[in-house]
């Protein structure tokens, strides 16, 4: 159950818009522009890692801090922190 859980999450990932991005970023305190969201959504729709394996979420954020910055796909990460805790999942983050 587990597996199909994460993958209809990372489905959704890949379903992200800027307007959800922008709403996550000012729901949990985690400055993110409108350019920096449209890049986010991009890339996460051209991401094949999975953000639950550290080192596939690891290469995924190595790639977003290369067409954005460090910054941004640190906020990616905290927000992304964020909603498995809020969902009760963060132990699959580890």
């Amino acid at each position: 159950m587990k597996i199909v859980a994460q993958q209809f999450i990372t489905q959704k990932l890949k379903q992200l818009t800027v307007k959800d991005i922008l709403s996550y970023s000012e729901k949990y305190q985690i400055p993110v522009s409108k350019s920096e969201a449209q890049t986010i959504v991009k890339a996460l729709k051209k991401n094949n890692e999975n953000p639950f394996d550290p080192e596939g979420r690891k290469r995924m954020l190595i790639r977003l801090a290369s067409i954005t910055s460090k910054d941004t796909a640190r906020s990616v990460n905290k927000i992304l922190i964020k909603l498995a805790k809020e969902y009760g999942v963060e132990h699959w983050l580890k």
